[in-house]
């Protein structure tokens, strides 16, 4: 009879255990619903911390309020992600020359065919010298008041698929691009 108990608590432990395993290592609800992977990506170990922050609080500013009903999550890409990188380590640069808009849209379409093919739009969007927890609401902000476009292209239904870099936090704080494409299909 000592026997059957023993059994039963090894087994019941067990069960315990591995059921507290598989809870710690998966994927939280924001994980999924707000950071929806492109194809082809497989992780999100090519972003810092303040970085994924940044592509969290786009989702969830799509998701939220009126927009909730016609915005889904934006897709994750490696390829737009270093794309952006690129781009804020430019404007960041003292090297950084004048140019039209017209030099700066080439300049746009060719950091992001060096990561991969865009079909569609394509668009970039950047936040200069904000903390990484003000960059979206600094954004979604400084769009309203110049009056160019009512909201920042990331809230925009052109647009699935986004990529984020920024520099490293300095004074006053990183220079951080979003660059965002209708599709968007990785470099292999």
């Amino acid at each position: 009879m000592k026997n059957k108990y023993c059994l039963f608590i090894i087994v019941f432990l067990g069960f315990i255990a591995i059921a507290g395993y598989a809870a710690t290592t998966s994927p939280t609800g924001g994980e999924t619903l707000y950071l929806p992977l492109n194809e082809g990506v497989k992780d999100l170990s090519f972003l810092s911390t303040s970085e994924v922050e940044i592509l969290e609080t786009v989702n969830k500013t799509r998701m939220a309020g009126a927009a909730a009903n016609t915005l889904q999550p934006l897709k994750i890409s490696k390829g737009l992600s270093f794309a952006a990188k690129e781009r804020a380590e430019e404007l960041d640069s003292s090297k950084n020359p004048g140019r039209t808009e017209a030099e700066e849209r080439n300049r746009l379409f060719e950091r992001v065919r060096k990561f991969g093919t865009w079909k569609g739009s394509v668009a970039e969007i950047a936040s200069h010298k904000y903390p990484v927890s003000a960059v979206v609401p600094e954004l979604m902000k400084n769009s309203s008041a110049t009056g160019q476009q009512p909201q920042p292209y990331f809230m925009d239904t052109t647009f699935t698929v986004m990529g984020v870099g920024c520099t490293p936090a300095g004074t006053p704080g990183p220079i951080c691009v979003i660059t965002l494409a209708s599709e968007f299909d990785e470099a292999r």
